[in-house]
């Protein structure tokens, strides 16, 4: 069915453009989007239109608008300026954040055609600037046991932070869904968590014996100091008040407690990717099954994982010098050389009988 692409009596292009990221996220919230990714695309949309200025039109969303928007973006010399949850910093912004305010405008346009406000997609032919790679320093074996061994496990918040560590450690899950954990989804008689994904996704997580007595002892033994008399949550983790624990929160629990383990880069992500690349370092499984633990859609971040697992493991086994292989010299041949017995002289008494049991035999 085609779709109308007029309004008749007035110009489209006239529209303010805050009453089009208004019916947008109408249809974010109404096609299943989580409430997470629903305010990114608010944000993404917000900004936008701070730059465009307090007039922003239909009008300003064009490829031109957008690649000035794109240069002001990376010509910023601090972050989080429009958080009021950080504090700014100085620094430019990561290509990695520029390229998702790009995606977000692109999906937005796409609306705006699908919904017969511009006759065309205007953004389509709008590439997104590029990602910077880089190395993520994971955690390696001894931070991560350094990391788990700083809580004081006689004390409820020292338990129930451990669990924390322990989850993201031994399952990789996003601080959001973290915090999104219910009692009813952690199930550790059988070793697993139920996680609810981006996209309103279910997926089925296992964990170990290490995990699994963190997460009793903070069930059993500590949860019960935090739960309200009134009202109790259904979260898994709570916080002093006994609600359910924030992401703001849990960020700054994770942050603490890389400081404390004198590992200051420690994020959650960091987190994630050091299980990542853990799992295939230590053959846990393959890259078809981590991709399932993670909750991606497609291989493509897997494959990521998958380069840094190579790296790590080439760092462990030092093997990466090739003039390293060529200093050495040749190897050593360990083969033995097979001894066969001597055959005798014709003349010796030994050549005689050597001679008579190849007859018998019928050896020519």
């Amino acid at each position: 069915m085609a779709i109308k692409r007029s309004r008749t009596g007035m110009s489209k292009d006239i529209i303010p453009l805050a009453d089009l990221a208004a019916s947008f996220q109408l249809f974010n919230k109404t096609t299943g989007k989580s409430p997470r990714t629903v305010e990114w695309y608010d944000t993404r949309l917000e900004l936008y239109g701070r730059f465009v200025g307090p007039d922003a039109r239909l009008r300003d969303v064009t490829i031109e608008r957008v690649r000035a928007y794109i240069v002001y973006l990376q010509e910023r010399t601090q972050r989080h300026c429009n958080n009021p949850h950080m504090r700014p910093k100085d620094g430019p912004l990561s290509s990695a954040y520029i390229q998702g305010c790009v995606r977000g405008l692109r999906a937005f346009a796409s609306w705006l055609y699908a919904e017969g406000y511009t006759e065309t997609n205007r953004l389509q032919p709008l590439k997104p600037p590029k990602i910077q790679k880089k190395v993520i320093p994971v955690l390696s074996d001894d931070e991560m046991r350094k990391l788990l061994g700083i809580f004081n496990t006689d004390d409820a918040f020292g338990v129930r932070n451990q669990a924390i560590i322990w989850v993201f450690l031994d399952c990789g899950l996003r601080a959001s869904e973290l915090c999104n954990l219910q009692l009813a989804d952690v199930h550790l008689r059988q070793g697993y968590l139920k996680v609810l994904g981006k996209g309103n996704k279910e997926r089925l997580v296992p964990f170990g014996t290490g995990a699994q007595a963190a997460l009793l002892r903070w069930r059993d033994q500590a949860r019960p100091e935090f739960e309200a008399e009134s009202a109790p949550s259904e979260s898994f983790f709570l916080n002093a008040n006994g609600d359910g624990l924030g992401l703001q929160a849990l960020e700054e629990i994770v942050k603490r407690s890389g400081i404390r383990a004198g590992i200051p880069r420690v994020t959650c992500h960091l987190l994630r990717h050091s299980f990542a690349t853990a799992y295939l370092v230590k053959e846990v499984g393959d890259s078809l099954r981590l991709q399932q633990i993670l909750g991606h859609t497609s291989l493509e971040m897997v494959r990521h994982y998958v380069a840094m697992a190579n790296i790590q493991q080439s760092l462990i086994e030092r093997r990466a010098s090739a003039m390293d292989v060529v200093l050495q010299g040749p190897p050593k041949s360990t083969q033995r050389r097979s001894h066969q017995p001597k055959r005798p002289s014709d003349s010796s008494p030994r050549a005689r009988s050597w001679n008579s049991q190849r007859a018998d035999h019928g050896e020519a």
